[in-house]
This record gives C-alpha cells, structure tokens and sequence, in this order.
C-alpha cells in the first residue's frame, strides 16, 4: 500500500477520510446585524477530506487551542504540487479569494473561520484593490486576538450590536491587508480629525437616534468620507471609536431617565437600543462601576 509522510506522521495516501459535511458547522454568524460584510463559522470535525473547492472570499482560519494535539494536513492549490504540514493549535491560516483548494486533515480539527467580503477589504485601506497571498501560515497574535472577541460576540448572540462587530470586522481586515498583501497597500496618515461641521453632523444624528443600530458606512457617509478615513478620524477628533463614543452616550441618557423617571430598568434599556436588560446592566456596570437598580438608589 502506497504511503507518505507527514511531518513525521506515517499516513496512507488512500487512507478512508470521510468528505466534510455541513454538520461540522457548530456555530455561525448568519443571523449576525454585520452578515453582509463578513462572517464567523466554528467548524469542529473528525478527520475528513475537503473536495476541491473555489473560494468565494478571502478568509481567515484559526487552529483552536482546544485541540488536543497537532493536526496533520496536506493540500493542493489550484493544481500546484501537494503540500503537507502538523497545524499546531493555535495556528492560523490565511487563504486568498478565488482560491483553488483541496485538503485533507488526518485526525480531528476545530477551526474558526472568518471570510471578508470584498466590499470589506477594499473599505479596509486606501487603495481600491489589495491582493492577498494565495495561502500562508502564522500565529499572529493580533488576528488571534480580534478573532477570538468575535467568536465570543457570535456566541453570545451578538448583543452589541452592527457597530462592534463592523468595528473589529475593519480592524481585523485592515490588519491582514497591511500584512500578508502581496503588496502591501500605502500607509495613508489622516491627522486633525473630521472637520468640525462634519463631526457635528455625525455627533447631532448619533444624539437623536441613540436606539438606532448604526452601521460604521451610514455614519461615514453623514461625514461624506470613506469608510477608512471615517474610522481613523472620528476617533482622532473624539478620542474613542465610534461604538465606545456611543455606548458612552447610551449610559449618559441612561442615567438621566434613572434619576429623572420611574421607568422600569428593561424600559430604559429597551429606550436606548440594547439588546435586553441584561445586556444593559452588563454595560452600565462595566462604564460605571456598578448595576443600574443601585445608581439609581444612590442617586
């Protein structure tokens, strides 16, 4: 029986490895409020093999670190010779759009993957188009990071919102863009912040539409500035991104209904747009230091 070798693991070439199945997808952002910008699946299988596929989207992949031990993989990329590596826990990959690929893992695999629109990535620099290598490996600590507030903001039900997710959606995207581009795009320095009028027309529709679920393109359009720009400045003009800056007004309001009015606690959550009243006290707690019910005594 003809064998080969994987990084010190003899395996068969014809070994039975099951195709992968849908079922292999535990949890997903399908339902997310930031859908059509990327998405977040939590794919946890038994060794199996993955048919040649075209990839829509560029993504990312992480190697959970809940895997006991390294995973043997090999691979083909639109038709090149067959790779092999042991993906570590922790490891991650990244893999470009309209990618060919063919895979085969030997033994057990949880992985992450997050995919960027296009939309996304050309939003996410100044250029309009950046080319992502065609697959590489790292364990960048940054991707690691943000990935993991993601999978922790989907698995929660994404209580906080388009704006968040959006937020490090763009932040995750502008980081691989920077990085791993086969050239990387400019670096475009914005200083001094949105003009005043501009930053006044964002901050009067942020006041009057508190409960309104945002999205970072509506607000950089108010600006009439690029999703990029928007980013960068709002938070040079007011010290905070743009979901702080308005949880930070939430809160405020928040307080004045407490002290002013004898709505119930899920009322002024419900008033304010979060997502229940859970949600609310977590977020309160965590900006003023303790629950809702006792300000509202205190004060």
């Amino acid at each position: 029986m003809p064998k080969s070798e994987i990084l010190g693991r003899r395996v068969t070439t014809n070994e039975t490895v099951p195709l992968v199945r849908p079922e292999g997808v535990i949890l997903s952002s399908s339902n997310s409020p930031w859908r059509d910008s990327f998405k977040v699946e939590h794919h946890r299988r038994p060794a199996h093999e993955q048919m040649e596929i075209v990839l829509p989207e560029a993504n990312v992949h992480f190697f959970s670190d809940r895997m006991k031990e390294p995973c043997p993989v090999e691979w083909r990329i639109a038709g090149s010779s067959l790779k092999q590596r042991s993906m570590q826990p922790g490891e991650i990959g990244i893999t470009a759009k309209d990618t060919p690929v063919w895979g085969r893992c030997f033994a057990p695999s949880d992985i992450l993957i997050i995919s960027f629109s296009p939309n996304l990535l050309n939003a996410a620099v100044a250029d309009a188009k950046v080319e992502l290598q065609a697959l590489q490996h790292t364990r960048d600590r940054k991707i690691r990071a943000i990935g993991s507030l993601l999978e922790t903001e989907v698995r929660a039900g994404c209580p906080t919102g388009r704006l968040y997710g959006e937020f490090l959606g763009m932040a995750l995207a502008a980081h691989v863009l920077r990085t791993y581009a086969v050239f990387p795009p400019r670096t475009v320095e914005y200083r001094g912040g949105l003009p005043k009028y501009q930053l006044r027309h964002v901050v009067d529709h942020i006041q009057a539409n508190l409960a309104q679920d945002n999205s970072l393109q509506a607000l950089a359009d108010l600006a009439n500035v690029s999703l990029f720009h928007f980013c960068r400045s709002f938070k040079q003009s007011t010290g905070q991104s743009p979901h702080r800056y308005i949880l930070q007004l939430r809160i405020e309001e928040a307080q004045r209904l407490l002290k002013k009015t004898t709505l119930a606690i899920s009322d002024v959550a419900n008033r304010l747009g979060f997502s229940d009243q859970s949600h609310f006290t977590m977020v309160f707690r965590r900006l003023v230091g303790t629950t809702p019910a006792r300000w509202r005594a205190d004060a």
